[in-house]
């Protein structure tokens, strides 16, 4: 009766990334539909014939027959029926994104026809997918849902001693969920429903409920969230009883990643740049949400921003948050300005930065820490091209 499977959820394929400029957007709206090729050597690896698609498939219900078309064509290309060694079925189930409502994506699935080896689980109704392996698939019909989609599978009919696999997308009671979806899952349902393992999507990072209650998480990271992202989840059952056994199989190809570096000057940034470089050639799909804080000299920001501007172009995507960090000028940093206007506006300027004025916002403080900086900056500059 063993059975092996892959369980994975939120391709969320079609996302659109609009935080970045288009080209990088592109390249991360592609690999989303790539991941698709690493599911199936995933696959083969672990001797699963069966995929579950735990809800999100899809990023909206309005996506493009074209794209629709193009998913269904990647997932058609792993059938062994059509020349592929180690042939695959896909169990697609509808999630919140792309929940199965009239006039919505799936309607336009079943009216096109799908792969021989993609099944579209719509209804909540058990599914034999295997000799004495059942389906139970609890479809999303709306973005939100006051009652849990699961209830129906504890007196969901099977075979005696048949085993009980669910797929879900929503919120567990009392541990949240980075999606959108208002959707209750009682974590108690493999229990009362006699599943052997319950598949969840929705939480887009890896997460063990209990021991038959997962969520595999996203196959591809798309967001900086430390919740273990870029993975599918290799299942085994040995019997509707026995515990299941549950391997992480990472799939990802970009790392999303938050670091902080606390700065007192431009060397401090030495240990980030080589933890950095020691990615090797996979710096190139590494993007960094960088938090810098501490208190550095005004002398120091030049060298501090080359060295982010050196890392910048070695990584896909770099993001700054310089709110905690602080520049202070000396009053030697004012003198190289000389006696002209040009010190009196730096004076001015540290003033608020130093916060020296009552009525100085947080956020004045920052416009006149950085005006301060380019303004020692391009005086800098100003004294050495007359230089002889």
């Amino acid at each position: 009766m063993a059975f092996a499977f892959i369980h994975t959820a939120d391709w969320q394929i079609g996302k659109a990334f609009g935080r970045f400029e288009a080209e990088k957007s592109a390249i991360l709206r592609r690999a989303r539909f790539d991941v698709i090729d690493r599911i199936a050597a995933a696959a083969r690896s672990a001797n699963a014939a069966h995929v579950l698609v735990a809800g999100d498939v899809f990023d909206s219900e309005t996506l493009p027959d074209s794209l629709v078309q193009k998913t269904l064509a990647r997932l058609a290309v792993h059938d062994g029926a059509a020349g592929t060694a180690g042939g695959l079925t896909w169990h697609l189930l509808p999630g919140n994104h792309d929940p199965a409502r009239p006039g919505g994506i799936w309607e336009r699935l079943r009216r096109g026809g799908v792969p021989a080896n993609v099944t579209l689980h719509l209804e909540a109704v058990p599914a034999e997918i295997a000799p004495d392996v059942y389906l139970l698939p609890a479809p999303l019909t709306a973005k939100a849902m006051s009652s849990d989609p699961t209830a129906w599978m504890d007196a969901a009919p099977t075979p005696p001693n048949a085993l009980r696999i669910g797929l879900a997308h929503g919120s567990i009671k009392g541990f949240g969920s980075l999606g959108e979806a208002a959707v209750p899952i009682d974590p108690a349902r493999p229990k009362s429903a006699a599943l052997a393992f319950l598949a969840l999507g929705d939480w887009h990072g890896k997460k063990c409920i209990g021991p038959a209650l997962w969520y595999s998480g996203t196959p591809e990271p798309d967001s900086f969230a430390e919740n273990d992202p870029g993975n599918v989840l290799a299942v085994r059952l040995a019997s509707p009883t026995a515990p299941a056994d549950v391997a992480a199989v990472p799939t990802g190809q970009f790392t999303w990643a938050n670091r902080r570096a606390a700065l007192a000057g431009a060397d401090d940034l030495a240990a980030l740049e080589t933890d950095i470089l020691r990615q090797g050639p996979s710096v190139a799909t590494y993007l960094l949400n960088l938090t810098l804080e501490g208190r550095v000299p005004l002398s120091a920001t030049a060298e501090i921003e080359l060295r982010l501007s050196r890392l910048r172009a070695l990584l896909f995507d770099l993001r700054i948050d310089r709110a905690k960090l602080v520049a202070m000028a000396s009053d030697a940093d004012l003198s190289d300005l000389g006696d002209d206007g040009l010190a009196a506006v730096a004076g001015r300027l540290k003033a608020r930065v130093d916060g020296a004025t009552e009525t100085t916002t947080a956020g004045e403080q920052r416009a006149a820490m950085r005006a301060l900086e380019k303004l020692v900056a391009l005086a800098a500059s100003s004294s050495g091209e007359r230089r002889p």
